[in-house]
């Protein structure tokens, strides 16, 4: 007689998908916390807090707050570089492209980038520092990209460097972070700013006496 199938014992652990939402929960309300109120305001204890979770399931995926750190702005570049890459393959004219991601990006108001490494580096290994670097340099490299290709065009004039304006464009996206600047309407700031950078980048340089 054919005995009944006994069922699979589950190995001992959470389920998979339980760990891929918690973790998820847990960089996206860091990443938010970390961008709205700094490094040093944020602990493991508060994260937990704001996810409604225990202490102790953060420091099951994350060991300390430099991990956290480097995990979610690693997090974060992934998202914008997706998004960026979305809308850089839009069959639309560069100016287009870039009033899209600039406005997508500045609807979001945070500390910039450069500050909350600042505020990390006392905290932060030489290898999280790479990591975090190695995430920004792919978004970087995306808009190089789309600069190259629009001098190819003829959309931009040759004179300029597709790094620096990748730099620039970079910097414009941090302006809404300026306190003057929040009371200005966001989507007059980002025509107004991205009409004269575009029309920067148009222009020959100035030529030397």
């Amino acid at each position: 007689m054919k005995q009944p199938t006994q069922p699979t014992k589950r190995k001992p652990g959470r389920p998979k998908l339980e760990q891929s939402e918690t973790k998820i929960n847990i960089l996206r309300t860091a990443s938010y916390l970390f961008m709205e109120i700094g490094y040093d305001k944020v602990s493991l204890e508060l994260v937990a807090q704001k996810c409604g979770i225990t202490k102790a399931s953060v420091y099951y995926y994350f060991s300390n707050k430099s991990t956290l750190f480097t995990e979610c702005l690693s997090y974060v570049m992934h998202i914008a570089y997706t998004a960026t890459i979305s809308i850089l393959q839009k069959p639309i004219p560069l100016k287009e492209r870039l009033t899209e991601i600039a406005f997508k990006q500045m609807s979001n108001a945070h500390l910039d980038f450069e500050t909350m490494m600042r505020d990390a580096a006392k905290d932060l290994s030489e290898e999280q520092i790479q990591q975090i670097r190695d995430a920004e340099g792919k978004l970087e490299q995306a808009l190089i990209e789309a600069f190259e290709q629009a001098i190819e065009r003829g959309e931009i004039n040759a004179v300029h460097q597709p790094l620096l304006l990748a730099h620039l464009f970079t910097a414009i996206l941090t302006m809404k972070n300026h306190l003057k600047l929040k009371a200005l309407p966001l989507q007059e700031m980002v025509e107004q700013t991205i009409h004269i950078f575009w029309e920067g980048a148009m222009q020959k340089s100035a030529s030397k006496p």
